[in-house]
Protein backbone atom coordinates (compact mmCIF):
# COMPACT_ATOMS: atom_id res chain seq x y z
CA UNK A 1 0.00 0.00 0.00
CA UNK A 2 1.26 3.48 -0.85
CA UNK A 3 2.46 5.70 1.97
CA UNK A 4 -0.07 8.18 3.38
CA UNK A 5 -0.15 11.92 2.87
CA UNK A 6 0.54 13.71 6.12
CA UNK A 7 -1.48 16.90 6.42
CA UNK A 8 0.06 19.21 9.00
CA UNK A 9 -2.32 22.02 9.92
CA UNK A 10 -3.03 24.60 12.54
CA UNK A 11 -6.73 25.02 13.28
CA UNK A 12 -6.10 28.78 13.30
CA UNK A 13 -4.64 28.77 9.78
CA UNK A 14 -6.94 30.11 7.04
CA UNK A 15 -4.89 28.36 4.39
CA UNK A 16 -5.41 25.05 6.17
CA UNK A 17 -9.13 25.80 6.04
CA UNK A 18 -8.91 26.31 2.29
CA UNK A 19 -6.84 23.15 1.79
CA UNK A 20 -8.96 20.93 4.00
CA UNK A 21 -11.85 20.91 1.56
CA UNK A 22 -9.64 19.33 -1.12
CA UNK A 23 -6.97 17.16 0.46
CA UNK A 24 -9.11 14.14 1.33
CA UNK A 25 -10.39 14.03 -2.25
CA UNK A 26 -6.85 14.16 -3.58
CA UNK A 27 -5.93 11.27 -1.30
CA UNK A 28 -8.84 9.21 -2.59
CA UNK A 29 -7.95 10.05 -6.18
CA UNK A 30 -4.49 8.56 -5.77
CA UNK A 31 -5.28 5.80 -3.30
CA UNK A 32 -3.51 7.50 -0.43
CA UNK A 33 -4.72 7.75 3.13
CA UNK A 34 -4.60 11.32 4.46
CA UNK A 35 -3.33 11.62 8.02
CA UNK A 36 -4.41 14.88 9.65
CA UNK A 37 -1.77 16.20 12.04
CA UNK A 38 -2.97 19.30 13.92
CA UNK A 39 -0.04 21.31 15.26
CA UNK A 40 0.74 24.68 16.81
CA UNK A 41 2.36 26.60 14.01
CA UNK A 42 3.80 29.25 16.31
CA UNK A 43 5.62 26.51 18.26
CA UNK A 44 7.02 24.95 15.09
CA UNK A 45 8.22 28.32 13.78
CA UNK A 46 9.78 29.15 17.13
CA UNK A 47 11.70 25.87 17.07
CA UNK A 48 13.00 26.74 13.59
CA UNK A 49 13.86 30.32 14.57
CA UNK A 50 11.35 31.71 12.04
CA UNK A 51 9.35 34.84 12.81
CA UNK A 52 5.56 34.58 12.92
CA UNK A 53 4.15 35.58 9.51
CA UNK A 54 1.86 38.31 10.85
CA UNK A 55 4.44 40.04 13.07
CA UNK A 56 5.36 42.64 10.44
CA UNK A 57 2.49 45.12 9.89
CA UNK A 58 2.98 45.21 6.11
CA UNK A 59 2.80 41.42 5.85
CA UNK A 60 -0.19 41.28 8.19
CA UNK A 61 -2.07 43.74 5.98
CA UNK A 62 -1.22 41.70 2.89
CA UNK A 63 -2.27 38.42 4.46
CA UNK A 64 -5.59 39.71 5.79
CA UNK A 65 -6.49 40.83 2.28
CA UNK A 66 -5.15 37.61 0.75
CA UNK A 67 -7.31 35.51 3.07
CA UNK A 68 -10.48 37.13 1.74
CA UNK A 69 -9.27 36.90 -1.85
CA UNK A 70 -8.24 33.26 -1.44
CA UNK A 71 -11.62 32.36 0.04
CA UNK A 72 -13.28 33.88 -3.01
CA UNK A 73 -10.88 32.02 -5.30
CA UNK A 74 -11.63 28.68 -3.63
CA UNK A 75 -15.35 29.45 -3.49
CA UNK A 76 -15.53 29.07 0.28
CA UNK A 77 -17.46 31.04 2.89
CA UNK A 78 -15.24 33.34 4.92
CA UNK A 79 -15.68 35.94 7.61
CA UNK A 80 -12.74 37.66 9.26
CA UNK A 81 -11.95 35.60 12.39
CA UNK A 82 -12.63 37.00 15.84
CA UNK A 83 -8.88 37.30 16.38
CA UNK A 84 -5.67 36.52 14.56
CA UNK A 85 -3.22 35.24 15.50
CA UNK A 86 -4.82 32.77 17.89
CA UNK A 87 -3.30 29.84 19.76
CA UNK A 88 -5.21 26.67 18.95
CA UNK A 89 -3.61 24.61 21.72
CA UNK A 90 -6.90 23.70 23.41
CA UNK A 91 -8.44 22.61 20.12
CA UNK A 92 -5.34 20.58 19.31
CA UNK A 93 -5.32 18.86 22.69
CA UNK A 94 -9.01 18.08 22.29
CA UNK A 95 -8.43 16.49 18.89
CA UNK A 96 -5.64 14.20 20.08
CA UNK A 97 -7.41 13.15 23.27
CA UNK A 98 -10.61 12.31 21.40
CA UNK A 99 -8.65 10.47 18.70
CA UNK A 100 -7.37 8.03 21.32
CA UNK A 101 -10.97 6.90 21.90
CA UNK A 102 -12.74 7.54 18.60
CA UNK A 103 -10.87 8.59 15.46
CA UNK A 104 -14.08 9.24 13.53
CA UNK A 105 -15.29 11.76 16.11
CA UNK A 106 -11.86 13.38 16.18
CA UNK A 107 -11.97 13.86 12.42
CA UNK A 108 -15.53 15.17 12.57
CA UNK A 109 -14.35 17.69 15.16
CA UNK A 110 -11.37 18.75 13.03
CA UNK A 111 -13.61 19.35 10.04
CA UNK A 112 -16.04 21.32 12.21
CA UNK A 113 -13.43 23.57 13.86
CA UNK A 114 -12.12 25.12 10.64
CA UNK A 115 -15.40 26.56 9.28
CA UNK A 116 -16.47 27.54 12.79
CA UNK A 117 -13.45 29.81 13.06
CA UNK A 118 -13.17 31.05 9.49
CA UNK A 119 -16.79 31.23 8.35
CA UNK A 120 -18.82 31.64 11.55
CA UNK A 121 -16.54 33.86 13.67
CA UNK A 122 -16.53 31.38 16.55
CA UNK A 123 -13.63 31.67 19.00
CA UNK A 124 -11.96 28.24 18.98
CA UNK A 125 -9.64 29.25 21.83
CA UNK A 126 -12.66 29.55 24.13
CA UNK A 127 -13.51 26.49 26.23
CA UNK A 128 -17.27 27.04 26.05
CA UNK A 129 -17.17 27.37 22.27
CA UNK A 130 -15.06 24.24 21.95
CA UNK A 131 -17.48 22.31 24.14
CA UNK A 132 -20.41 23.46 21.98
CA UNK A 133 -18.66 22.48 18.75
CA UNK A 134 -17.62 19.13 20.21
CA UNK A 135 -21.20 18.45 21.27
CA UNK A 136 -22.30 18.94 17.67
CA UNK A 137 -20.24 15.88 16.67
CA UNK A 138 -21.23 13.76 19.63
CA UNK A 139 -18.42 14.48 22.12
CA UNK A 140 -19.59 14.84 25.71
CA UNK A 141 -18.79 17.88 27.91
CA UNK A 142 -16.99 15.59 30.36
CA UNK A 143 -14.73 14.30 27.60
CA UNK A 144 -14.02 17.85 26.44
CA UNK A 145 -13.01 19.09 29.89
CA UNK A 146 -10.64 16.19 30.48
CA UNK A 147 -9.24 16.36 26.95
CA UNK A 148 -8.27 20.02 27.13
CA UNK A 149 -6.56 19.80 30.52
CA UNK A 150 -5.47 16.17 30.79
CA UNK A 151 -2.19 14.53 29.87
CA UNK A 152 -3.35 12.56 26.81
CA UNK A 153 -4.28 15.55 24.67
CA UNK A 154 -1.29 17.54 25.83
CA UNK A 155 1.12 14.71 25.04
CA UNK A 156 -0.47 14.10 21.64
CA UNK A 157 -0.15 17.72 20.59
CA UNK A 158 3.41 18.00 21.88
CA UNK A 159 4.39 14.88 19.95
CA UNK A 160 2.80 16.25 16.77
CA UNK A 161 4.69 19.53 17.10
CA UNK A 162 7.98 17.70 17.66
CA UNK A 163 7.29 15.49 14.65
CA UNK A 164 6.53 18.53 12.50
CA UNK A 165 9.79 20.20 13.51
CA UNK A 166 11.77 17.06 12.65
CA UNK A 167 9.90 16.70 9.35
CA UNK A 168 10.85 20.23 8.29
CA UNK A 169 7.34 21.67 8.35
CA UNK A 170 7.54 25.41 7.64
CA UNK A 171 3.91 26.51 7.55
CA UNK A 172 0.26 25.52 7.59
CA UNK A 173 -0.88 23.65 5.63
CA UNK A 174 2.15 21.51 4.95
CA UNK A 175 1.82 18.20 3.14
CA UNK A 176 4.44 15.47 3.36
CA UNK A 177 4.38 12.51 0.98
CA UNK A 178 7.13 10.16 -0.20
CA UNK A 179 9.74 12.41 1.39
CA UNK A 180 8.54 15.55 -0.41
CA UNK A 181 7.10 18.56 1.38
CA UNK A 182 4.50 20.93 -0.07
CA UNK A 183 3.66 24.13 1.81
CA UNK A 184 0.47 26.07 1.20
CA UNK A 185 -3.02 25.59 -0.18
CA UNK A 186 -1.70 26.89 -3.49
CA UNK A 187 0.55 23.82 -3.72
CA UNK A 188 -2.36 21.41 -4.04
CA UNK A 189 -2.18 21.36 -7.87
CA UNK A 190 1.53 20.59 -7.61
CA UNK A 191 0.85 17.89 -5.04
CA UNK A 192 -1.65 16.27 -7.41
CA UNK A 193 0.91 16.52 -10.24
CA UNK A 194 3.56 14.89 -8.04
CA UNK A 195 1.27 12.05 -7.00
CA UNK A 196 0.48 11.43 -10.65
CA UNK A 197 4.15 10.84 -11.40
CA UNK A 198 4.87 14.28 -12.76
CA UNK A 199 8.29 14.46 -11.13
CA UNK A 200 10.44 11.36 -11.07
Amino acid sequence: MADPIRFYLDFASPYAYFAAQQIDGIGQEFGREVEWRPILMWAVLKAHGIAAPMDAPVKRAYMLNDMERSAAFFGMPYRKPVKLPLSSHLAGRLFYAVREQDSDKAMALARRLLPAFFAEQRDISDTTTLSELAAEVGISPETVAEAMQGTVGRAGLEAAVAEAVTAGVVGSPHFLVDGEGFFGADRLPQLRWFLGGGWT
